[in-house]
């Protein structure tokens, strides 16, 4: 147990393992002196979440002050979680919808939401919970390894009697995205504008050195190259 400070400097949030209360919302009793004290109205206010007990402290009560006496009180009335009594009756389907939005507040949504994505709960009934994806998480392959791996494994460390978890739109396979795809082209000749150029030489492969042909100094080394090959080749 730890306490995390809040905006509001009369309320701390004492952070407990998941599942160590049977119930969520506000307390109207609590055992022994925390009880004491709220009744005494040292302390105003206590909220049960999944994973923390919200106390808020009178008016001129300072945690400076009256810490350590909270602290020691609700460390005993953790032991006897029977003896919590919520100010209104709370049932399995409150415990499982208490529990995913503690999930969807912590660092699971804030994942999500730095993505461009929503998850808000849709449902929450028989130990089945459904949540809708929305934002960028509509159509996004991945959505489904977040709903499994990260949603679900938060969820059901906090409310293990969990029997499925859902997303309304099956994230990922609703309407898929169309991806541009590059292909290689093949080059295809420029076709000319004007007609080809065509050299012509009269020089026999025969023909005597000093001809003047301009292909007749190159045509003699090339037959003069034949010699050495074999008559096969040539």
């Amino acid at each position: 147990m730890h306490p995390e400070a809040t905006a509001d400097p009369q309320v701390v949030r004492w952070v407990v393992p998941a599942g160590t209360l049977p119930v969520v919302g506000e307390i109207a009793e609590a055992p022994d002196d925390l009880g004491q004290m709220l009744h005494f109205e040292d302390v105003t206010s206590i909220e049960v979440e999944a994973q923390a007990v919200v106390i808020r402290l009178a008016d001129g009560q300072s945690w400076s002050g009256a810490g350590a006496r909270v602290r020691d009180a609700l460390s005993a009335a953790l032991q006897h979680p029977q003896r919590w009594r919520p100010a209104d009756p709370v049932t399995e389907d409150d415990m499982l919808r208490a529990a995913l939005q503690d999930v969807l507040d912590g660092s699971v949504g804030d994942y999500i939401r730095s993505h461009g994505g929503e998850a808000t709960i849709e449902s929450a009934h028989a130990r089945r919970a459904e949540v809708r994806l929305a934002g960028a998480c509509t159509h996004c392959p991945a959505a489904g390894f977040t709903l499994r791996s990260r949603i679900e494994s938060e969820l059901r460390t906090r409310f293990p009697s969990l029997v499925e978890l859902r997303a309304t739109d099956q994230p990922g396979k609703a309407a898929r995205p169309t991806w541009l795809t590059l292909r290689r082209r093949s080059v295809r000749p420029r076709k000319r504008t004007t007609p080809r150029q065509t050299i012509t030489s009269t020089a026999s492969w025969d023909a005597p050195l000093g001809t003047g042909d301009p292909l007749c100094a190159a045509a003699v080394d090339v037959r003069e190259r034949s010699t050495h090959l074999p008559k096969a080749v040539r």
